[in-house]
């Protein structure tokens, strides 16, 4: 697995892009304030050309934004990669990032939400990726928290051990497994996921991490049973749920979330953890995509990071 650098200097360079959506532009008070925390916490700012820039519902053109990705990870100043935000059209950008380069300049990159559908990309391309917090994590109410911010920090510090729970994490199916991490938003994966930048073949012997936001249960059971047809759920080892902030029951239908990881993955036997701490929510983990990990699915969860997101 290609990875960025450790990051031990009190006062790291992050170099901050849009991808996908112009959030920046849409939110720029949560955006400016989210600046604002964490520059309070030692990290320079330093914001690509597309941060502020809008072009109907993407932070740009699609070759616009490609271009200025690979200028941020080609720059030798910088020390990771945030994103300022997510959106719903991140695979339109795919066709034009430039995989082998960002190979060649690797630099810790932090994503969330729809940015993981550039995310499993990478890591198809053997390249590790953090699902972390965005600019979101610092600049909404009740945000930054302390939780976060020491998850990241101590992850692109190449953190390896048992990840912190501030909530009480659930067992559906119980057992442990190993595997690298991947996933992410299921909303988004279900937006690439059987094309040739997430083959189903990705997934095997993976740990898949799911979370979403707004989203009822119906649909994110179709979202998950295209996945399930696909295959991908024969060559996973594990599940684990972050949290699925406003996702509920649709109008009229009584269930809760436990009825609705039973629909989904009644045929399966592998472990599952749901409630963890990753997610659109403030407290959430930072969790390396292509490195593995174990998961306890047992009366106290655990994961257990076995292996760092960066190197030396």
């Amino acid at each position: 697995m290609k990875k960025g650098k450790k990051i031990i200097k009190e006062n790291p360079r992050f170099g901050m892009v849009s991808l996908s959506a112009p959030d920046a532009v849409w939110n720029p008070d949560v955006y400016q304030k989210g600046k604002r925390a964490l520059e309070e916490r030692g990290i320079e700012i330093v914001e690509n050309e597309t941060v502020h820039t809008k072009y109907f519902y993407l932070a740009n053109e699609p070759q616009v934004i490609a271009d200025n990705l690979h200028k941020m990870f080609m720059r030798k100043d910088l020390d990771a990669i945030m994103c300022a935000g997510g959106g719903i059209n991140m695979n339109k950008i795919l066709p034009f990032i430039d995989f082998g380069l960002l190979r060649k300049n690797p630099k810790p990159f932090i994503g969330i939400s729809n940015i993981v559908v550039l995310m499993v990309a990478m890591l198809k391309r053997n390249i590790v990726s953090f699902h972390g917090p965005s600019i979101w994590n610092y600049g909404l109410p009740n945000t930054p928290t302390e939780y976060t911010h020491n998850n990241l920090i101590q992850a692109l510090g190449g953190y390896i051990g048992k990840l912190p729970a501030v909530t009480d994490w659930k067992v559906f199916n119980s057992g442990e497994a190993e595997g690298e991490l991947m996933g992410g938003n299921i909303a988004s994966l279900a937006t690439v996921v059987g094309s040739r930048y997430c083959p189903v073949e990705l997934f095997r012997d993976k740990i898949l991490i799911l979370e979403d936001i707004g989203e009822d249960f119906g649909e994110l059971d179709s979202m998950l049973t295209l996945m399930d047809l696909l295959g991908v759920f024969q060559k996973i080892k594990g599940v684990i749920i972050g949290k699925l902030k406003d996702c509920s029951a649709p109008q009229n239908v009584e269930m809760d979330v436990r009825d609705f990881i039973k629909l989904v993955f009644s045929k399966y036997d592998f472990p599952i953890i749901y409630d963890c701490d990753f997610g659109h929510v403030p407290d959430n983990l930072c969790l390396p995509f292509g490195c593995r990990a174990r998961m306890i699915a047992k009366e106290k969860p655990e994961l257990i990071l076995l292996e760092a997101g960066v190197e030396e």
